[in-house]
């Protein structure tokens, strides 16, 4: 996992080519300049999920894992709660993997690490990385944030 704001985001190339798309891509987006939907840069390779959501309890969510994709996401604005555990040691899975979804889920456990995505931050979720995204920060609150698919070994 990675967490940091998005001017050091030049800190981090050359770890993904698919990551370093992605950091760069979401600079031109602002709250005001916000189209939504999804836009494609690779096919299902590479592509990104421009969301605006209302945040919600920590009892509502689910702790979400992933196999083919690295996650990139980016808060173009508001500020979410993001649980994250290694996927290895989730203790109650609701949902076995799914490969046509490309994911599994499971409760969130006691035991795991908040950490607050906010305007300007960025973070990327390793498959190894168990996460339970849109969960309230301060209050709810409707966020705009841009959730970026990297295929991990793209397919040939």
């Amino acid at each position: 996992m990675i967490l940091d704001m998005i001017v050091n985001a030049k800190q981090y190339r050359g770890i993904h080519p698919g990551i370093d798309r992605i950091l760069e891509a979401v600079t031109m987006y602002t709250p005001d300049n916000y189209p939504g939907g999804r836009i494609v840069l690779d096919g299902d390779n590479l592509y990104m999920n421009l969301a605006e959501f209302e945040t919600h309890s920590r009892e509502r969510g689910l702790l979400e894992a992933h196999r083919e994709y690295i996650d990139v996401m980016y808060m173009v604005e508001g500020a979410e709660t993001i649980y994250v555990k290694p996927a290895e040691k989730l203790q109650n899975i609701t949902k076995e993997y799914d490969p046509e979804r490309e994911v599994l889920f499971a409760e969130i456990d006691e035991d795991v690490t908040p950490v607050r995505l906010e305007a300007g931050s960025f973070i990327v979720l390793f498959p190894q990385d168990a996460h339970a995204p849109g969960c309230i920060a301060d209050d709810s609150e409707v966020v705009k944030k841009i959730v970026g698919k990297v295929r991990n070994t793209p397919r040939c």
